[in-house]
């Protein structure tokens, strides 16, 4: 009687660790799931990272040279504002020694 006794709670104990195996198993098959998922964002959160350094260093190479076109545009500004202030100087001359001549 003993010996069923002991049978039986060995035979339920091995029922009990297969179904706590059983289970574990799911557990870790579902972890594994996860586990490719957080990968796959991972390496599209890393291309992005990519993607937005890229963009960055275009767009600041791109303001450095607008900075660079609007710095140059207005040296030439002021290379014409004297040359037209010379013009203008020279006409209000002509003028008024047409003027004083008339």
């Amino acid at each position: 009687m003993d010996i069923e006794k002991t049978m039986e709670f060995l035979l339920e104990q091995h029922v009990r660790h297969a179904t706590a195996i059983q289970q574990l198993d799911e557990r870790m098959t579902r972890a594994e799931g996860m586990i490719r998922q957080l990968i796959d964002v991972s390496m599209s959160l890393a291309r992005l990272g990519e993607e937005t350094d890229r963009r960055f260093n275009e767009t600041d190479r791109r303001f450095r040279e607008t900075d660079r076109l609007i710095r140059e545009l207005r040296e030439s500004q002021v290379h014409s504002d004297r040359r037209l202030e010379a013009l203008i100087d020279v006409a209000d001359k002509l003028m008024r020694r047409n003027g004083g001549s008339a």
